[in-house]
């Protein structure tokens, strides 16, 4: 397990592609939760905000910085928060959640250089495994969820992306793998009742 100083440490010594880099994977790894059939029909601007914050996070990962704009990307995601209600349904809270945890990806992203920013993203993933470890853990998915402990796998996955040593599409594929597992329990968790979806 590699704690998160440490993380930050070694993110200090890459080259800006390789910051980059990290930001980018902590956003596939959380964000692409939009392929979840419950963002329609109530959620579906959210829905788009996540699935381009996923595209251009895949686009940084590969190292094609020269047509993403983190700008637009940022003021997209501010609109789509303060469009949404505060005491809205619980998928829609979880939606809010993940937006929040891109905007301050996106502000490490935008000052690669603060580890301050990078801190409060590597802490705001770390709080997202652990809490969806818990939803995992209840008795109502114990038969039809297969227990993957997110807290550890997130904590080796930020010690093995602050080494940027390996070929960037089997780092990518190794968050999208893990991005695959966590979305797969959010769909499970939460109800169409949950999303203010009713029959």
């Amino acid at each position: 397990m590699t704690d998160i100083p440490e993380v930050v440490d070694r993110v200090s010594r890459l080259d800006a592609n390789g910051k980059l880099m990290v930001g980018a994977l902590l956003l596939v790894r959380y964000c692409s939760i939009h392929r979840d059939p419950k963002f329609s029909p109530w959620f579906e601007r959210e829905q788009q905000v996540l699935a381009r914050v996923v595209e251009v996070a895949k686009s940084l990962a590969r190292g094609d910085v020269g047509h993403v704009d983190l700008e637009g990307l940022r003021e997209d995601l501010d609109g789509a928060l303060e469009a949404s209600v505060p005491e809205g349904p619980a998928f829609q809270t979880e939606i809010v959640d993940h937006m929040v945890f891109a905007t301050e990806v996106l502000d490490f992203l935008q000052a690669p250089d603060d580890a301050s920013a990078l801190t409060a993203a590597l802490e705001r993933a770390d709080e997202l495994a652990e809490a969806h470890v818990g939803m995992g853990e209840e008795d109502h998915l114990a038969d039809s969820w297969d227990e993957v402990d997110l807290s550890a796998l997130e904590a080796e996955l930020r010690g093995l992306d602050a080494i940027a040593s390996e070929d960037s599409a089997a780092v990518l594929a190794r968050s999208e793998s893990f991005a695959r597992v966590y979305a797969r329990l959010i769909e499970v968790y939460y109800t169409n009742e949950d999303a203010g979806i009713v029959d």
